[in-house]
């Protein structure tokens, strides 16, 4: 389980994550939703040690991640895809996803099981990774981060600027990452019906704190809608 503590972020003499608890259940796919700038992507930052919060606890599996640097994180099994998907741009779709094995002891190339998630990535794997729309890069983008053979898997907002028919895409690839690989994911997102669609639980943030959270099942009746239109 990942489990966050009394979490506090600021930027300036801005309060932006305001005492933050939450948990993610192990093997379950969690979503964060809230509105714009509530500090749902400070959060994730945080998570992956790319921001060091001010003060709380942050563990994956009872081992605290708090003062781990980034790459020590990615090393206890986190993974991040982060909003923008920062692929990059020049090297081709396969180059970017050996990428992402780079902390992998004995990189042997692309798995199979990557291409087989992401069959378009297959098809073009020697075009440049600029070269692809958009939905194709947000794939890229989580086949890189599966390169890692992650246990938690961090996106922030994948359905961002994507085709609808790429949002279904991605939503049943993460629940076959869930469901038959066993893996936990952590999704931040702003799309409610895709979020109520793939989610097992929920959590609600507005202005830096956490306000609501339940099963995933449960969204429509506590009125999580009408939460993050607020």
């Amino acid at each position: 389980m990942l489990e966050v503590d009394g979490l506090n972020q600021y930027y300036g003499g801005s309060h932006i994550l305001r005492d933050v608890k939450l948990a993610v259940p192990e093997g379950k796919l969690t979503v964060l939703l809230g509105r714009n700038g509530v500090g749902k992507t400070t959060l994730l930052r945080c998570l992956m040690g790319v921001v060091h919060a001010k003060s709380g606890s942050i563990a994956w599996r009872g081992n605290a991640l708090t003062k781990l640097p980034t790459w020590a994180r990615v090393a206890q099994g986190l993974a991040y895809v982060p909003q923008g998907r920062d692929i990059f741009p020049r090297l081709s779709v396969e180059e970017n996803l050996l990428v992402g094995a780079a902390s992998r002891k004995a990189p042997s190339g692309v798995p199979e099981r990557i291409y087989d998630l992401f069959p378009v990535l297959w098809n073009m794997r020697s075009r440049r990774g600029g070269d692809l729309s958009g939905g194709q890069q947000q794939q890229l983008a989580i086949g890189r981060a599966l390169m890692s053979e992650p246990q938690l898997l961090i996106l922030d907002e994948p359905t961002e600027g994507i085709q609808p028919s790429i949002i279904q895409d991605i939503g049943r690839t993460l629940r076959q990452l869930v469901e038959e690989m066993g893996m936990t994911v952590l999704l931040v997102e702003q799309y409610y019906d895709f979020a109520k669609a793939i989610a097992d639980h929920y959590w609600v943030m507005r202005r830096g704190e956490i306000v609501a959270g339940g099963e995933g099942a449960a969204m429509d009746q506590d009125g999580v809608r009408e939460l993050i239109a607020v």
